[in-house]
């Protein structure tokens, strides 16, 4: 079992790692999906294994299932949870 500073020191790597790859994909003039709707933002770096459409789709279905009318206010409860990208 891991404690929490081990858990919080694989999230901060695993957030450079993604941003790295953000930072690249934008160097090579390379275009990323985007997800935005409210208050709510996604990047995806295009990758033949990722069908952005399905999963944009996926976690649109997600979102309104948790969220409802308040995502398309924009008003959403925060969270503690770490976003990445």
């Amino acid at each position: 079992m891991t404690d929490s500073s081990s858990k919080d020191e694989l999230a901060d790597i695993t957030a450079e790692l993604i941003h790295s790859k953000m930072e690249n994909a934008r160097a090579s003039t390379q275009m990323t999906h985007v997800l935005r709707i409210g208050s709510f933002h996604m990047e995806i770096v295009p990758a033949p294994e990722i069908d952005a459409k399905e999963m944009f789709n996926e976690i649109l279905d997600k979102l309104m299932d948790r969220y409802d009318d308040k995502l398309l206010e924009g008003h959403v409860e925060k969270s503690e949870q770490r976003h990445y990208g």
